[in-house]
């Protein structure tokens, strides 16, 4: 139903009318200082900043990139990474000058599998691997490549020990492409952070390096997220350097103006909270007697209507209560019905478990007696018993299979194919009367049900239509799409069913014919609705064009819920 006076509309009139005037005060205050704010900040060429912090950066990496290229291509260096091989004098003299650098505390010599073999500690070295027994180990740092050489870390200082880095170069034996070990420079983190420069906007801004292991400032050490951050370009993979903007230095001189603003936004609190008080009082009366209402409902008063004449949610509520009670009055009416049917069932099957076991004793004597008689009028007594005997198990199986019906076991089924196995059961009986049987159906025709369910529901109908028509009729099996489902039709040109007696003919035991207990719609209809279908009668008994039509629709992809009630 659609809602032609939204509550939630008016209120959000309200709402924002009672606010509108301290928010657009906000707006203009805000914009007006944190504009004057962000162009002092970005003033100083923030971009260019960055960019040339990271030419800094790079070209320190790259010279010591240059540096450990330079070392480990040195005749005799690759021998260092083996234990217990001496080093001329020659490579000591000039690993002692490397070593000696202020960015550096040493060079370290690993084997191919990153142990550690030899360390030359530089003028700076401190802590491990040099002069403490903790020890020292690099595998659980990052590796960034940066061409064939590696940057591994940084470490961040920890236990009083500097930050550091690693810039590492494969080391190989001769003109060989094996790699026999490493070398790499221990390089100061802070000699890299330094880079980053001074702050560019007077404390507003703080220079921070980003990298694989963490976040670093200036002096080398590391910091967590703060605010709003502006990246540079990147130096290597997950290597940046970027601004991060100090929320108090930029808020410091808008202390003032944010008391203002809290006035203005306490005031158009206010003004909401009286708003919603006066909504609420309103809404209250409205939905009280939408309570009355739903109280009358649970205390079984079905016919209780709300009266509710308006058009905002509200009078769409009500309107769903007075739908849902009059559903709730047919759902009821029809779990009545259904517990009637559950209770026939149960009663069926017991009479027929009682009748079946005497029926088989009996017709086995009867069997036993007309095999040894020899008077022919004894004999055909004792036949037509046996078929009394075969009409009442008859009987019994129907009241068996009403009582305590087999779940489905769907399947894909091709419906020609099993509308013409029915066609074929039934041609004796439909030749003995001279009727005319036919069969329409498309052959790529499917459905998804019990294919025994289908044959039992379709059988009943062709001998329920080929009893009620007389001689030189016609009855016709056919088939077609009807959206999602296929709908299967049983026609014949009989008498008709009367409109008084349209209602019951599914009915359990109810039937106008002579013979039978009245069970075969009432199990077509049950089976039908096992298989997620339904099953419709349209009949005419009088007029020029009498005759029935059942009519059987069932899905083409299954029915949508699995579980299957029992009797």
């Amino acid at each position: 139903m659609a809602i032609q006076k939204s509550i939630v509309r008016r209120y959000l009139i309200l709402s924002v009318l009672a606010s509108v005037l301290p928010v657009l005060l906000i707006g203009v205050l805000y914009d007006r200082f944190t504009g004057a704010a962000l162009e002092q900040l970005l003033g100083e060429k923030v971009a260019t900043h960055l960019t040339a912090t990271a030419n800094r950066l790079a070209s320190y990496l790259e010279a010591r990139r240059y540096q450990v290229e330079t070392l480990a291509n040195y005749p005799g260096m690759a021998g260092l990474a083996r234990a217990g091989t001496p080093a001329s004098e020659e490579l000591k003299a000039l690993l002692q000058i490397e070593s000696d650098l202020p960015d550096l505390y040493g060079i370290l010599f690993f084997d191919a599998d990153g142990r550690l073999q030899r360390v030359i500690p530089g003028q700076a070295a401190s802590g491990p691997p040099y002069w403490a027994d903790r020890p020292f180990a690099t595998a659980p740092l990052p590796i960034t490549p940066l061409g064939d050489t590696h940057v591994i870390g940084p470490m961040p200082a920890a236990n009083g020990d500097s930050g550091w880095l690693l810039v590492r170069h494969p080391l190989r034996a001769g003109n060989a492409e094996q790699v026999v070990g490493y070398i790499a420079l221990h390089v100061r983190l802070a000699s890299l952070t330094e880079q980053l420069g001074l702050n560019p906007a007077a404390g507003a801004l703080q220079p921070i390096l980003q990298t694989p292991a963490g976040r670093f400032n200036a002096i080398g050490l590391a910091v967590g997220g703060g605010g709003r951050q502006i990246p540079g370009p990147d130096l290597l993979p997950g290597w940046r350097p970027l601004l991060e903007v100090e929320a108090a230095g930029v808020l410091k001189s808008f202390e003032a103006e944010r008391r203002v603003l809290l006035v203005a936004v306490l005031t158009g609190a206010a003004l909401v909270a009286l708003v919603f008080y006066r909504l609420s009082r309103y809404l209250r009366r409205r939905i009280g007697t939408l309570v009355e209402g739903a109280e009358a409902i649970a205390a079984g008063e079905l016919g209780h209507r709300i009266a509710d004449r308006g058009g905002d949610e509200v009078a769409t509520v009500a309107h769903a209560f007075d739908a849902m009670s009059a559903r709730l009055a047919e759902v009821l009416e029809q779990a009545v019905r259904m517990e009637k049917l559950a209770v026939l069932g149960q009663f069926a099957t017991g009479i027929a478990h009682e009748i079946r076991n005497p029926l088989a004793a009996i017709k086995t004597s009867v069997q036993a007696l007309a095999r040894r008689e020899q008077d022919a009028k004894r004999a055909q007594l004792l036949a037509g018993m046996e078929r009394e005997i075969d009409r009442l198990a008859g009987v019994v199986s129907d009241l068996v299979d009403f009582g305590r019906p087999r779940p489905p076991a769907p399947a894909e089924i091709a419906v020609r194919d099993a509308l013409q196995r029915v066609v074929g059961l039934v041609a004796a009986e439909s030749e003995g009367k001279g009727l005319q049987l036919a069969c329409d159906a498309d052959p790529a025709l499917t459905l998804h049900a019990d294919p025994d369910h289908l044959q039992q529901i379709v059988l009943n109908l062709a001998l329920n239509a080929l009893q009620a028509t007389p001689a030189g009729g016609a009855v016709r099996l056919a088939a077609r799409v009807l959206g999602d489902a296929v709908a299967i039709e049983v026609c014949d040109t009989g008498c008709g069913i009367p409109p008084e007696l349209l209602e019951r003919v599914s009915e359990p035991f109810f039937t106008t014919k002579t013979k039978g207990v009245g069970l075969g719609l009432s199990i077509s209809r049950q089976l039908c609705e096992l298989n997620g279908g339904t099953m419709q009668i349209e009949s005419q008994a009088d007029g020029e064009h009498r005759g029935t039509v059942v009519r059987v629709v069932l899905p083409r992809h299954g029915k949508p819920d699995a579980d299957h009630p029992d009797h």
